[in-house]
């Protein structure tokens, strides 16, 4: 924890560099001596992009009794929605704009600064639950508890073994060295058909699991080899075209 407070030291913008790895729990995954560098961890969830509760101004927002709140799918920051103006009935409007994931990470570290109480939720997509109990189960968790699992958090899903791809260049870029990625998303579909593709020609089948963002964060913490720096995390979120869609009302 001596290299977090460094970091928090050193500015805002050495700050965002480690909020991954401090959000989702360090306690010591670095300590490894051939552990990835805080920020080679970071950089697996540089794309990942969340929806979370703003002001009118765009500031990133805490809600009343709950904190704040990263939705992994508009159809999650939705349901939350409906939900919370029920409970809101004062309230006619509730905002969402997209995030990177290490900037809210960033955001609610600082807020904790001054609020040690301040809580923090991570919302699935509905639409992914019934794929992430299934694959737990495989995983060999007891149905109800992966039915609570999948409900509590985002799941990250993965081919085991690890799907490598490396782009075939292309015109004038024909010889060019291409960066191979070991691609993870957050979305069943995705996923299963790259592994269906996979499996056409693969000498042992491919499955997918499903690994939460601390176990995400412990793998890339731990490991030191080419599948670990080449992992890239699909954004469940598309990033905003142009500032003008940064800031929009729920449904």
């Amino acid at each position: 924890m001596n290299c977090l407070a460094a970091r928090f030291a050193s500015g805002r913008a050495a700050f965002g560099s480690l909020v991954i790895a401090a959000g989702f729990g360090a306690g010591g995954l670095f300590s490894a001596a051939r552990a990835l560098p805080p920020e080679q961890v970071d950089q697996a969830f540089a794309t990942v992009t969340v929806l979370t509760p703003v002001t009118a101004a765009g500031e990133v927002r805490a809600l009343k009794d709950v904190g704040m709140v990263a939705f992994f799918s508009p159809l999650a920051a939705d349901l939350f929605a409906r939900n919370w103006r029920q409970r809101q009935p004062g309230e006619a409007e509730f905002r969402v704009a997209p995030l990177a994931l290490t900037t809210f990470e960033a955001a609610y570290l600082a807020a904790r600064q001054k609020d040690e109480a301040l809580q923090r939720a991570y919302l699935p997509d509905p639409a992914q639950i019934p794929a992430v109990v299934g694959l737990l189960q495989q995983q060999g968790v007891q149905p109800e508890r992966a039915r609570t699992l999948a409900r509590q958090q985002p799941y990250v899903l993965c081919p085991d073994p690890l799907v490598r791809i490396t782009p075939t260049a292309q015109g004038a870029d024909r010889g060019a060295s291409s960066r191979t990625v070991v691609p993870c998303a957050f979305s069943f579909t995705t996923m299963a058909l790259l592994v269906n593709q996979s499996n056409v020609s693969a000498k042992r089948p491919t499955v997918l699991k499903a690994y939460s963002l601390d176990e995400m964060v412990r793998f890339l913490s731990s490991e030191n080899g080419e599948d670990a720096r080449n992992l890239v995390i699909t954004s469940p979120i598309p990033r905003p075209a142009s500032p003008a869609q940064a800031a929009s009302p729920s449904d």
